[in-house]
């Protein structure tokens, strides 16, 4: 089987950087962040266009490099870690458990990566957005960690889900859980049936409603349904856009996404 081979000069230029680019933490902090500002979590290929995803490698650098789109977990996650590859990091695909705010046991949903750069693991995601860390993480269970803003701490996991590891935000005062993951790689065949299951499952978050999330250099935006939200130093701001047609100008201005 041939192994994709990402054009790296154009999946930087994608992302605002200029090469090259050596495989170390410096590198993997800044192409992180720059990924996660110049490409948005969007899922209107499975909310609007009711279509499920490709994750061939040559249709996610088609769609999000060339084509300038976004993505969710399963293709962006999945094109970081091969252009990651490509330049030369020690990377694995990793399944994650989103429990944030929710007290119920939750299912393996979500893909991320881990990256080992001198004998040390890093924890990236470029495609979840929300109360997501905004930047690579140290897997260091010792102490938290505070990116861009924002403080987060990885713990061993307990009760149900003793054995993982919990990745937890701190939010007015207290450590909120957000994800749940292991520290072993998966398959691509374990993420391909996971990504068609989220994309035409009928109660599926990403079937049901348009999402779409961007880091900026001072906060974050985004759009939910018809929801438009701007957070620019912790300072929220919410609009409920009224028409289509407001709607598909927020998404092309603001999240560079032109369907």
């Amino acid at each position: 089987m041939s192994v994709f081979s990402v054009d790296t000069s154009k999946y930087l230029s994608r992302i605002g950087i200029q090469g090259p680019i050596l495989a170390d933490e410096g590198s993997l902090i800044r192409l992180t962040r720059a990924h996660l500002e110049a490409i948005p979590f969007e899922n209107l290929e499975v909310s609007c266009q009711h279509h499920e995803p490709s994750l061939a490698g040559s249709d996610l650098f088609a769609k999000v490099v060339l084509s300038q789109r976004g993505g969710y977990c399963f293709e962006l996650n999945k094109l970081f870690s091969l252009l990651l590859t490509q330049l030369g990091f020690d990377c694995i695909s990793i399944p994650a458990r989103v429990v944030h705010k929710r007290k119920e046991p939750r299912p393996i949903s979500h893909r991320a990566i881990l990256v080992r750069i001198a004998g040390k693991t890093w924890f990236c995601d470029v495609g979840f957005g929300g109360a997501g860390p905004k930047g690579a993480l140290r897997f260091d269970l010792t102490a938290p960690q505070r990116v861009f803003g924002e403080e987060f701490l990885i713990t061993p996991a307990e009760g149900i889900y003793q054995g993982e590891y919990t990745l937890s935000r701190l939010e007015d005062g207290a450590w909120d859980p957000v994800l749940v993951f292991k520290d072993v790689p998966w398959m691509e065949a374990d993420f391909n049936t996971l990504n068609s299951y989220y994309a035409t499952y009928p109660r599926s978050p990403f079937l049901l409603k348009r999402i779409l999330y961007r880091c900026t250099p001072d906060g974050w935006i985004s759009l939910v349904e018809n929801a438009f939200t701007v957070c620019t130093e912790n300072i929220r701001q919410t609009v409920e856009l009224q028409t289509e047609q407001q709607i598909q100008e927020v998404i092309e201005q603001r999240f560079g996404v032109f369907l």
